[in-house]
């Protein structure tokens, strides 16, 4: 590890050699003045944007550090023509004679220059120019994201941009396999890619009614060349390995300008979803899996573009044989603690099938129609056989329990939405009407087998519980919504939105257990396991919207009342409950564009929660002896009040970028869990408000991206504080809990197909957490956490990549042993063809065989250990088929 962290220090230093210093002066043709403020732009062969600068008031402009190479010098400077000449930094200084351009009105001939800028700022979207950002051949658009200042992907496919998750990328505005976003981004290819652009949009909701519910989504949009929404393009890969293990993968596409069809396929016994042999990943193989995934999209335009289709199915089948142990201690009062140790096998089948449609139809120039269907059928079957004990004290056995549990289950849903839009003059007054049905079905047989002994201060058997039923459940639920909303421009920039909506919704929940006998008789209805519950609700609101749009600024203001009425009864427990709430929600949105490289967004949000059937019900069915669940019916609805800042700055002139993001979040009256663990070790819970203190929180995260050593490299440092001060009860007592948690760290990465290629992620925390009660287990502990993919290109078109991960989790007061994980991965490939899209892998995971799986969570008063059934140490050999027919290529 400390060789490949060397030569990847050596790589990057090296770059700083080689290069030489270029000057110049920029001068108007005709009277020899100076040019202050003149564009200079250095091009490298592939016309990819190396170096910028400006020139200043004596037209002078200068780089001290221009690696050797060949270049296009172009000069650029208002209502003057555009100049170009091609330049070569060689062995020492070079010193440009006055660059002399004419103003456009000497000009005989019109010239047309197209000058790429690799990044603008677009009112509140960040867009980058693809071919300004280096990639290797036959690269993916998730190699292009992670080349993209601002932007992170992490080993799994997850993006980051601006120092926010991102939930949704589109492909020219359209979802592409909406069902699983990684697939896009692992399959599009990055030369077929115009721009990128980042943005946040509201919810779907908001889009389609136009009233603002205050949330914001991170949003990637790709925008493809003209000539790649034309052809065929796919891979298709197969790995097999030791230990029995397969991996196979299929995805082809064809575009045919606004027809899009996608066919993608997986199947491994791996565990991961889709392409789990891949050598970024963290593949440790949990138990012995098997995973299975078809999925087909379809996306075109009919009727003249008036008819819009955009739709997809899945068929995923996922199965695990998994075999765990853990501990696990909580700290009571009174200076007691409990001690939970179990072992257990799981066995599990699950399939599923779902199908998502969306019709966008422009029934004329005022008309629109948008219809939305989302359906699904699951199977699932499940075994579980554990045996778990508990002490008091690590010295006195309180209880042990042994189970044996086995179960089927079926369900259906399906969601239908229609969105009637009109606009009724030509000033922009327009009405919405929504309607929304969703249904959901479930049935289950589950057999349990469960014995739970209970034993006295002494250790000896105090009683014992058998629980040993047939349990059928069957759930149906259905809600029906509807709305409509006016929309009135007051002014030029002032929008106002005002609207009704009605939702009802009924559930019905029947759980029939029945003791199961030995002498076969027939069985009788246990009715503490059982449940016989009907729950509806009505809820009426009325929305506000105003919004304020200049070119500098767009403030966005909504607030929605509703009125709720819901009722609950179950005839198996006599009760009969019903309540009514007002929920008031506050929305309020400030952009403010404070130049063409800069951003600033304010976000308020105020929402009340009422409390659901679950938590309002006097009792609910127990799943086991060793746990009750009791509701509240006096509930009363808690109120959060939540505030963010968003500013992003972006500079032309080094390509860099700075991020940082604030949020806090209030909540009033909240309700909280309230268990209290006995003697014996059953848990009984509740829920309860707490009226005299507030429960919040306060996160700020920031990014820097800055591409060094001539753009070779993207450099990137972060950072990011929190703290929470929460009121949780811990074990029937109130506990203050704060918790800080710290983090810097870097981020660097390089692509160029040359020498080495690199991914690097360094990153250093603390984590404090500080209890009210219970101060002895205060603590403060260090964490670390690093990751690397290098890959070498070789000779003869071979290359070896090496990734290495390394994470340190420090000691606490209950483990004071610190958990340290490191492995390292290896893969040697070999391009073969002599379009170089074959690709032949031998791969070799965690080399060292030095992984330690052992994971640690807490949380109020609890602390657990896990560990399960891992292999992590096995090699595979690989053969990958890129194929592209006429994507992106231009025709003559």
């Amino acid at each position: 590890m400390k060789r490949s962290l060397f030569i990847l220090l050596f790589l990057i230093l090296q770059q700083a050699y080689a290069q030489q210093q270029i000057k110049g002066t920029i001068v108007n043709g005709a009277d020899l003045a100076a040019l202050e403020n003149a564009s200079i732009v250095l091009l490298d062969s592939d016309s990819i944007m190396r170096y910028f600068t400006r020139a200043d008031q004596q037209g002078k402009f200068q780089w001290n550090t221009i690696k050797s190479g060949n270049y296009i010098a172009i000069v650029s400077y208002p209502k003057f023509e555009i100049y170009s000449q091609s330049i070569t930094v060689a062995d020492k200084p070079l010193q440009l004679d006055s660059i002399k351009i004419n103003s456009q009105s000497n000009l005989l001939e019109e010239v047309v220059v197209n000058q790429r800028i690799p990044i603008k700022i677009k009112g509140d979207t960040i867009e980058y120019d693809a071919g300004s950002f280096e990639t290797e051949k036959n690269a993916k658009l998730e190699d292009l994201l992670r080349r993209l200042p601002g932007l992170t992907v992490s080993a799994t496919g997850e993006i980051t941009a601006q120092g926010k998750s991102v939930s949704k990328v589109f492909i020219d505005g359209e979802e592409f396999f909406g069902y699983d976003p990684k697939i896009a981004i692992r399959n599009v290819r990055a030369d077929a890619v115009d721009k990128v652009q980042v943005y946040e949009r509201k919810s779907e909701e908001a889009e389609l009614t136009g009233i603002d519910d205050g949330v914001r989504l991170q949003t990637v949009n790709v925008v493809l060349k003209e000539e790649a929404r034309k052809g065929i393009f796919g891979n298709a890969d197969a790995n097999i390995g030791t230990h029995n293990l397969f991996d196979a993968n299929l995805f082809a596409a064809k575009f045919n300008k606004t027809e899009r069809i996608g066919l993608t396929g997986n199947w491994n016994n791996m565990g991961n979803t889709g392409d789990a042999s891949r050598i970024r990943m963290n593949n440790q193989i949990i138990g012995d899996p098997m995973y299975k995934n078809a999925g087909i999209n379809y996306d075109n335009n009919f009727l003249q573009r008036k008819l819009q289709l955009n739709s997809s199915y899945n068929f995923n089948n996922r199965s695990l044989d998994n075999e765990s142990e853990s501990f696990r201690t909580q700290t009571l009062n009174n200076g007691i603690t409990q001690e939970t140790t179990q072992e257990s096998r799981t066995r599990s089948d699950n399939k599923n099938n779902n199908l998502r449609a969306q019709v966008r139809y422009r029934i004329d120039s005022l008309s629109n129609l948008n219809i939305q269907l989302n359906g699904g059928i699951g199977s699932s079957a499940s075994e579980n056989i554990s045996r778990s004990s508990t002490t008091r004290n690590a010295a006195f056995l309180a209880n042990d329990f042994d189970r044996n549990n086995s179960g089927e289950r079926n369900n259906e849903n399906i969601d239908l939405r229609v969105d009637f839009r009109r606009r009724l003059n030509k000033n922009g007054r327009s009405i919405n009407l929504h309607m929304n049905t969703h249904v959901d079905n479930s049935r289950a047989t589950d057999l349990v087998d469960e014995l739970t002994n209970y034993y006295d201060s002494l250790g000896m058997l105090n009683r014992s519980v058998l629980v040993d039923q047939t349990r059928l459940t069957d759930n149906k639920s259905n809600r029906l919504s509807g709305a409509i909303n006016f929309s009135e421009p007051l002014s030029k920039q002032m929008n106002l939105t005002v609207g009704y909506s009605i939702n009802s919704s009924s559930r019905t929940a029947l759980i029939n257990a029945y003791n199961n006998t030995d002498n076969g008789t027939v069985s009788v209805l246990d009715s503490l396991y059982s449940q016989n519950q009907l729950d509806a609700a009505i809820n009426n609101g009325f929305d506000v919207n105003l919004s304020y749009n200049t070119e500098k600024v767009n403030i966005n203001v909504s607030t929605k009342a509703t009125y709720r009425y819901q009722e609950l009864t179950d005839t198996y427990r006599d009760i009969n409950l019903d309540r009514n709430f007002w929920q008031n929600n506050i929305n309020a949105n400030i952009n403010y564009r404070i130049s063409n490289s800069r951003n600033l967004t304010l976000g308020y949000q105020n929402n009340a929660n009422v409390p659901s059937f679950a938590q309002l019900q006097p009792l609910q069915p127990p799943t086991n002896d060793l746990f009750r669940q009791l509701g509240n019916p006096d509930l009363k609805r808690e109120t959060n009040n939540a505030l963010n800042l968003n500013f992003n700055k972006f500079s032309l002139m080094n390509a860099s970028s700075f991020n940082i993001n604030a949020s806090t979040n209030f909540t009033n009256n909240a309700i909280v869990n309230r268990s209290i663990i006995d003697s014996s070790g059953r848990t009984t819970t509740s829920f309860v408000n707490i009226q005299d203190f507030v429960n919040w929180n306060a996160r700020i995260n920031s990014n820097y991206t800055k591409p060094i050593f001539n753009g070779l490299v993207q450099f990137g440092p972060f950072a990011a504080l929190n703290f929470d001060n929460n009121y949780q009860y811990i074990n029937g007592e109130l506990n203050r809990a704060n918790n800080t948690n710290g983090n810097l760290g870097i981020n660097a990465n390089k692509q160029s197909s040359k020498g080495v290629d690199f991914n690097f992620n360094l990153s250093l925390g603390l984590n404090n957490e500080a209890n009210s009660i219970q101060r002895e287990l205060d603590n403060t502990a260090f964490r670390s956490s690093s990751n690397a993919d290098l890959k070498y290109f070789l000779p003869y078109k071979f290359s070896l990549t090496q990734v290495i991960f390394y994470s340190y989790t420090g000691k606490t007061k209950v483990f004071p042993e610190p958990i340290q994980q490191f492995y390292m991965n290896l893969e040697l490939t070999r391009k073969l063809l002599k379009s170089e899209s074959l690709l032949l892998s031998l791969k070799a995971f965690d080399v060292f065989n030095s992984f330690n799986n052992i994971n640690r969570s807490s949380s109020n008063g609890s602390f657990s250990e896990t560990q399960q059934e891992l292999l992590s140490q096995y090699l595979m050999v690989g053969l990958k088929w890129d194929f592209n027919k006429n994507l992106g290529k231009k025709n003559d």
